[in-house]
């Protein structure tokens, strides 16, 4: 609907109880960091879209393990937001590193 004022509203809160109910780590909560840094994205905040998605990805690392499958979807997003800034070096690393994930699994 294009507000993204109140669906970031949304989104904090979602987070701000993730983070006091299930902890930073919880791996739930890289859903809503990947959300915030798709609407940041889709508002032009791509500094603000990187930190959320870099977040996303720490937590997928080190709880869920290298080859989950969120972990590419993540790696894929930071590559469009790269492509989109116009570092396209950068872009390709992360469709790269998405890609190798992907074809791992059966």
């Amino acid at each position: 609907m294009g507000n993204h004022q109140q669906a970031k509203e949304y989104y904090e809160r979602a987070l701000s109880i993730q983070l006091k109910k299930l902890g930073p780590e919880h791996t739930d909560v890289p859903r809503t960091l990947h959300s915030l840094g798709n609407l940041h994205k889709a508002m032009g905040n791509h500094q603000q879209a990187k930190e959320y998605y870099e977040r996303a990805l720490s937590i997928q690392l080190k709880k869920l393990g290298r080859e989950h499958t969120d972990v590419p979807l993540t790696l894929h997003s930071l590559g469009n937001l790269h492509k989109a800034m116009g570092n396209h070096q950068q872009a390709k690393e992360y469709y790269e590193r998405a890609l190798s994930i992907q074809l791992k699994k059966p």
